[in-house]
C-alpha cells in the first residue's frame, strides 16, 4: 500500500492517539530468523572464580513513538535518528512503535544481530516490535493480537499489526534465555481493558507452549497502569501464571511506569535485576524527550546455575 494511502488512513484513524477501542480478531505466528549486521559475536561474560557462566545484560525497552510525523506525538522525523547512535550503550534493545521509520532508527545502531521488521502485514501498519542485540538469537517469531479495541477511535490499535515477538537469545555457553518484545492495547476505557486481560492470556498461553522451564525476558509497552485496578489485577495475574517478576518492583522504591521489564530464573539459569532507571539521556539538545515515553534501562545479570 502505498505511504500516502495508508498516511490517509492513519490521519482519520489515529488523530487520538496510538492505542486501541472496537474488538477486532486475527491472531497468528510469522517465523523468520535473525538478521546478523555484522559477524563478530560478543564473547561470554565469565566471572574468574566460578566454572559456571555468568554476566550482565544491559537491557532498554523503549517506546521510540515512530508514528508517521504529524500524527506521532512526539516529532520522529527530527528525534529517531538521534535515538540511533544512543541505542549502542545497551546490549539487548527492545523497541515498540518502530513502524515508520525503521531505517532511521537502525542507522547508527552497531549491533550484530537486529531483527528484520515485519513485512507482509494486513494492516496498514506493522506490529512496530524490533530487537537490537550484541548476542546471537534465533526462533524470532511474531504474534499479532488475535483481540484488540478500536479501529478509527478509542487509539485506533486495529490499524497496527500489534502483538508480541518471540526470540530465544544467547547470552553465554548453555545460556540461552526467551526473550518477549511487547505492545498491548492502548485506551483507558473498558473495551481497552477487556482487550489487554485477553491479550495478556494469549501471551500466557504462548509462554506456556513455548517457554516450558525456560529462563524469560518479557518487556514492552504493557500499557497496564498500576494506578488502574482493573489494569494491575491484569499484570499480576499475568506475572503469577507465568513465573515472572518486574524488575522495578523486584528492586523495590522506584516509580512505576506501562513499559516494564519482567524476568524469570529456572533450576539452570538465574536472572536478577541489578539496577532500573531511566534511561534519561535520551533527549535532545535542548533537554527535550526524543519520545512520549521514557527510556526503561535495566542491568540483568543472568548465571547458569548447573
Amino acid at each position: 500500500m502505498p505511504r500516502t494511502t495508508i498516511f490517509s488512513l492513519l490521519l482519520a484513524g489515529l488523530a487520538a492517539g496510538c492505542g486501541g477501542s472496537s474488538s477486532g480478531g486475527g491472531g497468528g505466528a510469522a517465523s523468520t530468523t535473525a538478521a546478523p549486521v555484522s559477524s563478530s559475536t560478543p564473547a561470554p561474560a565469565t566471572t574468574a572464580t566460578s566454572t559456571l557462566p555468568t554476566g550482565v545484560v544491559e537491557v532498554l525497552s523503549y517506546n521510540v513513538a515512530g508514528l508517521p510525523q504529524g500524527i506521532s506525538s512526539s516529532d520522529p522525523v527530527r528525534n529517531i535518528p538521534q535515538i540511533s547512535p544512543l541505542l549502542n550503550a545497551y546490549e539487548l534493545v527492545l523497541v515498540q512503535e518502530d513502524f515508520w521509520y525503521h531505517v532511521e532508527l537502525a542507522r547508527d545502531a552497531r549491533h550484530p544481530f537486529q531483527s528484520p521488521p515485519l513485512v507482509g502485514h494486513s494492516t496498514p501498519m506493522n506490529d512496530g516490535l524490533n530487537t537490537f542485540s550484541e548476542s546471537p538469537f534465533h526462533s524470532l517469531t511474531r504474534v499479532k493480537w488475535s483481540r484488540w479495541h478500536g479501529l478509527f477511535n478509542h487509539s485506533s490499535d486495529g490499524l497496527a499489526s500489534k502483538g508480541f515477538t518471540f526470540a530465544r537469545h544467547v547470552f553465554g555457553p548453555g545460556v540461552e534465555v526467551d526473550v518477549y518484545n511487547l505492545h498491548a492495547d492502548a485506551g483507558r476505557d473498558q473495551g481497552d481493558i477487556d482487550a489487554r486481560r485477553a491479550q495478556f492470556a494469549q501471551l500466557a498461553t504462548f509462554i506456556e507452549a513455548f517457554s516450558v522451564d525456560r529462563p524469560l525476558i518479557v518487556a514492552g509497552d504493557t500499557n497496564l497502569k498500576a494506578t488502574t485496578p482493573q489494569d494491575e489485577v491484569i499484570l499480576v495475574d499475568f506475572m503469577a501464571r507465568v513465573g515472572l517478576a518486574d524488575a522495578a518492583r523486584t528492586i523495590g522504591g522506584l516509580p512505576e511506569t506501562i513499559d516494564r521489564v519482567m524476568l524469570r530464573s529456572t533450576a539452570d539459569v538465574a536472572l536478577a535485576p541489578l539496577r532500573w532507571r531511566f534511561a534519561d539521556e535520551f533527549v535532545d539538545a535542548a533537554g527535550g524527550p526524543l519520545s512520549d515515553h521514557k527510556a526503561v534501562h535495566v542491568a540483568v545479570e543472568w548465571q547458569r546455575l548447573r
